[in-house]
């Protein structure tokens, strides 16, 4: 019987919850094109299925399958021919668990306890390309790569301080990604991707190569700190959070959520890796774990351990030559609030005061508290991050956070009290000068009841007592593209909403506010932060499996005699022998090898291999197929 008449059965024969878990090991989308369960199987059985489900499993449970024949066998019959190609002994239990695991993704049958190789999946495995070895005797006898030496003790402090610089770099550049998204979400490309502008504005603002904004993206998304809706990244509400933690902490987010979302594949594969050399070694050592990996196992490998070297859980002189350090062997071995108290301990002490300067910048000599790096950014701009961090205070600042609704009074008490060389006069100058302009141009929402939003379509207003700067706004070329358009001596209004027409207006450093419909000056924050979004729902093979039950039952009409019909088109289409066991009247049952041609009428038609002639065979007869 064909390898699509006894997957058909066992399929058959599956509970719904055995079917979701096969459908969903197997990555059949709830789309395919399959109405019965011999489609299904025929799905399955295809090479390019089998090799994708072969690549995901490790090589005992291959030297497994491997080791099956198509006569079924127990797992002790299993053990003892993998022992006989080669292999190490192994317990009979645990070959159990690998076939069974096999079985539940179609690439074993099973038989009771016992396990049955699959035509189809033996004909892949043998298209292996092995070294002049059968694939079985191949798969459970090549001895894993040698293990490369261990770090040197004295090493190990140089190996974790490089470590603790490259994390703490990532950590840096990861909140300077968040607070850029925060003001100017990124747009993505058609083909994906940040657009060249954008990857260049942040590449600027993290202070990386343009290459590696991908991989801060990437890694951020990860930690739940970035969303990536269509067409833009933006941060989560879970980056505000996150901007207000501790270096460490940040740190252990980014780890977390690094370890989280290792492949289980890959995580098997480092897991044996804890202390020693990673690079070229440990691609090796994947490859021989997961021989049917090939170029899937090779990325995801490359992936972890890139963002695993920005993160300092690996470091060394060469991507090559990455060990783990303390923390990351922490992290591998136990968990991640552990490994951050290891890396925490390497990095850069917050400070709590800084130096202001009558050039208007701030100078902090290492990393800032969070929560006071957060508030001041809130009115002067991080200019540079080294050893030492440098802000700006500059008018347009200063008007950003009066929109946001600071005081005047609130930024000097807050620098006085952070300050240890007090307040500079050009700093007190400019915050007095910049409150005292500001919301000498007003910008407010226009209702619909209004004469200016009736007459022409226009949804915002400009205004300020001072002519003049009506006059200004009116000339001003940088302002074009807002369309706006005098509607009084003091007055101006445009078709773009309000908070657009603010937003451009600040940024061309007017001293411009904002407004209610009462005329109340209201805080506008340049904040745009991702909705909260659920975990995106598991593929649901719901509908395919009740079509699958819809076909079964329509076909079957309540006696087995359309699925035997099924299996024999199956066969037919597979140029497939079958043994067909008769109920032949006052002789009992009687067994006929057909290569089938035909069903009609009723009646199987086919060639009797055995006597070389043609039979018929009425189908209410048939008791068995096999």
């Amino acid at each position: 019987m064909t390898d699509i008449l006894t997957l058909a059965g066992s399929l058959r024969a599956l509970p719904d919850t055995g079917l979701e878990a096969l459908l969903t090991e197997r990555r059949i989308q709830p789309q395919a094109r399959v109405t019965d369960f011999f489609d299904l199987a025929e799905l399955l059985l295809d090479a390019g299925g089998i090799r994708s489900a072969l690549q995901r499993l490790d090589r005992l449970t291959l030297s497994v399958i491997a080791a099956s024949t198509p006569e079924p066998l127990s797992a002790t019959e299993i053990a003892s021919r993998h022992a006989s190609f080669g292999g190490d002994s192994l317990d009979p239990v645990e070959v159990a668990g690998r076939a069974g695991l096999a079985a539940e993704r179609a690439l074993l049958s099973r038989v009771g306890d016992r396990f049955a190789a699959i035509d189809a999946v033996a004909t892949v495995l043998d298209g292996w390309s092995t070294p002049d070895l059968p694939i079985a005797t191949h798969l459970a006898a090549t001895p894993p790569p040698a293990l490369p030496a261990s770090e040197p003790a004295e090493a190990a402090a140089l190996t974790d301080l490089s470590a603790a610089e490259h994390a703490f770099q990532t950590t840096s550049a990861s909140a300077e990604l968040l607070t850029e998204l925060l003001v100017h979400p990124a747009r993505e490309l058609g083909k994906g991707g940040p657009a060249l502008p954008e990857r260049k504005r942040l590449a600027h603002a993290m202070q990386v190569d343009h290459a590696a904004v991908d991989s801060y993206l990437d890694l951020t998304v990860r930690a739940g700190l970035v969303s990536h809706e269509p067409g833009m990244w933006l941060t989560a509400p879970a980056g505000e959070d996150w901007l207000e933690l501790t270096a460490g902490e940040r740190w252990r987010v980014l780890a977390d959520a690094w370890l989280g979302a290792l492949p289980p594949q890959v995580r098997q594969v480092l897991s044996g890796r804890t202390r020693s050399t990673w690079g070229g070694a440990l691609q090796e050592y994947a490859h021989w774990l997961y021989p049917a990996g090939g170029d899937w196992i090779s990325t995801q490998v490359s992936r972890v351990t890139d963002q695993a070297r920005m993160l300092g859980i690996t470091s060394g002189p060469s991507t090559g030559a990455q060990v783990p350090s303390t923390a990351g062997r922490i992290l591998l071995e136990t968990d991640a609030t552990a490994a951050a108290a290891a890396m925490s301990s390497h990095f850069p002490t917050h400070v709590r005061q800084v130096y202001l300067q009558h050039d208007l910048t701030i100078i902090s000599p290492g990393p800032l508290e969070p929560r006071t790096d957060v508030r001041l950014r809130a009115f002067a701009d991080l200019e540079g991050r080294a050893q030492a961090f440098s802000y700006r205070l500059s008018p347009e600042s200063v008007n950003r956070a009066l929109s946001s609704g600071e005081t005047a009074e609130g930024m000097l008490e807050f620098l006085s009290a952070l300050s240890l060389t007090g307040i500079p006069q050009p700093v007190e100058y400019l915050i007095s000068q910049a409150a005292s302009r500001f919301g000498m141009v007003r910008v407010g929402p226009l209702t619909v009841e209004t004469a200016d939003a009736a007459s022409s379509g226009a949804s915002s207003y400009v205004r300020s007592d001072d002519s003049a700067m009506i006059g200004l706004l009116d000339v001003d070329q940088a302002l074009s593209s807002l369309g706006l358009r005098r509607s009084g001596v003091h007055r101006m209004i445009s078709r773009f909403d309000f908070e657009v027409v603010f937003w451009a207006l600040s940024d061309a450093r007017y001293p411009v506010a904002a407004e209610n419909t009462e005329g109340e000056t209201i805080s506008l924050r340049r904040r745009r932060v991702a909705h909260p979004v659920s975990a995106p729902a598991e593929v649901d093979h719901g509908d395919l499996i009740a079509r699958l039950r819809e076909a079964e039952a329509d076909a079957s009409g309540g006696t087995d005699l359309a699925w035997i019909a099924r299996q024999i088109d199956a066969a037919i289409r597979a140029k497939q022998t079958i043994t067909v066991t008769v109920d032949v009247p006052r002789s009992g049952p009687m067994e006929f090898v057909l290569e089938p041609t035909g069903v009609s009428g009723g009646r199987l038609r086919g060639r009797d291999k055995k006597a070389d002639i043609e039979r018929t065979l009425p189908l209410s007869s048939i008791l068995e197929l096999k």
